[in-house]
């Protein structure tokens, strides 16, 4: 029989009840009226005044979590090393990656040692992760 003390851990009855009564609504209020707006601005193209012009003639959804919709460019640091260690063969032709195509050399030194360290990405790893990506993660937090 053990003798160590039991742990305390965290479990539904003793989580903060705010954390349970938290929602994720992308489809909440702000999501419908929203698209009440946009059709109405759709149907009132040229908008007729004065009872159902809006004062604004577009709607930007910046609650969904798309900030390319918001004009802001995408990061293309992690969607080029994921198209080389999605298709290695690329990284044979190094000097089209960077002369014509706009990688940065940073790009393909990390997609070679993430291919080095894992060897192949979409397979199965140990259920803690790659070696290699945990080992990598360890040194960040130190």
């Amino acid at each position: 029989m053990s003798t160590s003390k039991p742990r305390r851990s965290l479990n539904i009855n003793n989580i903060n009840p705010n954390v349970k009564a938290a929602k994720y609504a992308v489809r909440g209020e702000l999501a419908v009226r929203a698209e009440k707006y946009r059709s109405q601005l759709a149907k009132d193209r040229p908008p007729t005044p004065p009872d159902d012009s809006l004062p604004f003639d577009s709607v930007i959804s910046a609650n969904i979590g798309n900030p390319q919709q918001l004009d802001q460019k995408p990061i293309t640091f992690f969607r080029q090393v994921a198209s080389l260690v999605e298709n290695p063969d690329l990284l044979q032709h190094g000097d089209v990656l960077i002369g014509s195509l706009g990688y940065k050399q940073d790009v393909i030194d990390r997609a070679r040692r993430l291919l080095n360290d894992v060897k192949s990405v979409g397979a199965y790893s140990q259920s803690q992760g790659a070696p290699g990506i945990r080992q990598s993660v360890a040194r960040f937090i130190e």
